[in-house]
């Protein structure tokens, strides 16, 4: 079999980190490197109320990362977050960190009730210095996401053409697919993690940012920063604290409660949220805890 084929029949119960190291070990991925600059906001969520300290919106302790996710392997850790991708509309960054976290989104069209989603914000200070595996044929109709535009287009400006080999494309192409694809158990991560687990680390960026699928590549990116860099180079602001009313397809989020200074903001009225799901009172709406 060709290295694709071999990737594409990858058994991810039965393989290994190293089992995929193997395959690619000759081989180059095309990524695109970049830098996020200073006083960009990252917003980053928690399922639940009541947190306001940066100490309870940090990324987890790495002992307790008993599962792979999309960036990294089981007993490692990363900052998850996301990027707008219009800064003055940070309700773009906001709806992607609701589908990311939120159980009512990932149960689908049929589920119905109230959730509590906890927003922080965190203000780039230094410079990050980040890689992308975003390439020419990443979320294509999608053409509303000022990132994903640009990060598609340099990809095309440096390896297209005559650029790169058609092999590194299609292979390139294909793990950027993994970053975009929907799983249905966390094995199924086990090459998006291997893979951005060794370019941040042996290539020493601060993370890695790769389309939201639950909002099918619109609205901005999600990023994954290591803790040094959070540590140095991102500043904890706020929190925010919005609630999730859903009733099956239609759904409506709620800014609730705000954490800091100088924070005005307009709550929509009930009557406003049970017009638009068509109920009597949001409050026959289960809560999710």
């Amino acid at each position: 079999m060709t290295t694709l084929e071999t990737l594409k029949k990858m058994d991810y119960i039965n393989s290994t980190p190293d089992d995929v190291r193997s395959i690619l070990a000759d081989l180059t991925i095309l990524c695109v490197p970049f830098y996020i600059k200073e006083g960009i906001y990252i917003l980053r969520g928690r399922r639940g109320s009541g947190y306001t300290k940066r100490s309870q919106m940090t990324y987890c302790p790495a002992e307790k990362c008993i599962s792979m996710q999309r960036a990294t392997l089981k007993g490692q850790t990363m900052f998850y977050g996301v990027i707008s991708d219009d800064q003055s509309h940070q309700e773009n960054a906001r709806a992607i960190v609701t589908g990311e976290c939120s159980k009512l989104c990932r149960e689908g069209t049929s589920s119905v009730g109230r959730e509590t989603i906890t927003l922080s914000h965190w203000e780039v200070v230094k410079p990050l210095h980040i890689v992308s595996l975003i390439n020419d044929e990443t979320f294509t109709e999608v053409k509303d996401n000022i990132i994903l535009n640009q990060l598609r287009d340099a990809f095309t400006l440096f390896h297209g053409e005559q650029n790169s080999s058609d092999e590194e494309k299609e292979i390139s192409r294909f793990v950027s697919a993994e970053f975009a694809k929907e799983v249905k158990n966390d094995n199924e991560y086990l090459i998006s993690a291997t893979i951005a687990t060794d370019i941040v680390k042996d290539m020493n960026f601060d993370g890695i940012v790769y389309p939201s699928v639950p909002m099918g590549g619109q609205a901005g990116l999600n990023i994954a920063l290591t803790p040094k860099t959070v540590n140095r180079k991102l500043r904890f602001r706020r929190t925010l604290e919005q609630t999730l009313y859903k009733n099956r397809d239609q759904s409506f989020v709620r800014l609730e409660k705000a954490e800091g200074k100088n924070l005005p903001y307009k709550q929509f009225p009930d009557y406003i949220i049970e017009r638009e799901l068509n109920i009597e009172s949001i409050y026959e709406l289960p809560i999710i805890s």
